[in-house]
């Protein structure tokens, strides 16, 4: 597993698609950086002091940091493309196809695909994240990095969550054995098409349950991760959102070693 792990690994540094997606990370940090400084400290004079009533704030601190940059459907964009990009290289690879085809345990190449893709996607938003972070801190007035307790715990867990989506990504790549399914599933999440698909739900469950106690979009996954709002978070919210990414996880990432293990070797 180790051995299939770094294989992987230095495929995927000496990739040309991995050094775009990083770059595109870290030109994403520092797009997100441009548009708070613009809005919250406003050097231009483009909005009049309403940049921080359409922000909602007025100083920016680590934990609005971690919800600017990975609690947004751009991020699972990114994040989207290199999975698919990732898991479907490996899939057309002759040579990673002889590695399944002589060893009876063929889940193992699965799960060591998807490990390393979780490995180069952590690099990606590290990149990302510190451009925007470290940008905010040196040239942002209204900034102060607040509870740092407070911001790793949001960090990890929307890292939670994006490890979460690759799994997700990658069981639909996997399932088509090819990259059409991962980017469909992708856009339809990414985009909000599945949102709306979930309100319409919503609103059916409405019209029949004056006070339902449970929606069906409390059991979508992009809708757990929108909702989650990382400046109140309890004890409970956070055992909610842990236990259902690793449920999640679970399914996902199972279903595509099963697949793995059943399919013939073409």
């Amino acid at each position: 597993m180790f051995n299939l792990i770094k294989m992987n690994l230095y495929r995927m540094s000496r990739a040309v698609s991995t050094w775009v997606m990083a770059i595109v990370a870290v030109l994403f940090g520092i797009l997100q950086f441009s548009s708070l400084k613009l809005m919250l400290d406003d050097p231009l004079n483009m909005f009049n002091g309403s940049g921080t009533d359409m922000l909602g704030y007025t100083v920016l601190n680590g934990v609005r940091t971690v919800a600017t940059f990975l609690q947004n459907s751009n991020v699972l964009i990114i994040l989207a493309i290199f999975v698919v990009m990732f898991t479907n290289a490996e899939h057309k690879c002759g040579f990673d196809k002889n590695i399944i085809g002589i060893t009876k345990h063929k889940w193992k190449q699965t799960l060591a695909r998807w490990i390393s893709a979780v490995i180069g996607m952590t690099c990606i938003i590290a990149l990302g994240y510190a451009t925007m972070l470290g940008l905010s801190a040196l040239f942002i007035n209204n900034f102060a990095f607040g509870s740092v307790a407070a911001m790793f715990k949001a960090f990890g867990l929307m890292y939670l969550s994006a490890v979460t989506f690759s799994a997700i990504f990658f069981f639909f790549t996997t399932l088509f054995n090819n990259s059409v399914g991962g980017v469909v599933a992708s856009l339809i999440i990414s985009l909000g098409i599945l949102n709306l698909f979930e309100m319409l739900m919503d609103l059916l469950v409405k019209k029949v349950v004056s006070d339902p106690k449970v929606l069906p979009s409390d059991f979508f996954y992009d809708s757990v991760f929108i909702k989650l709002d990382l400046e109140s978070l309890t004890t409970k919210a956070v055992m909610i959102f842990v236990a259902t990414s690793v449920i999640y996880i679970a399914v996902t990432l199972g279903g595509s070693m099963l697949l793995q293990q059943k399919r013939d070797v073409k």
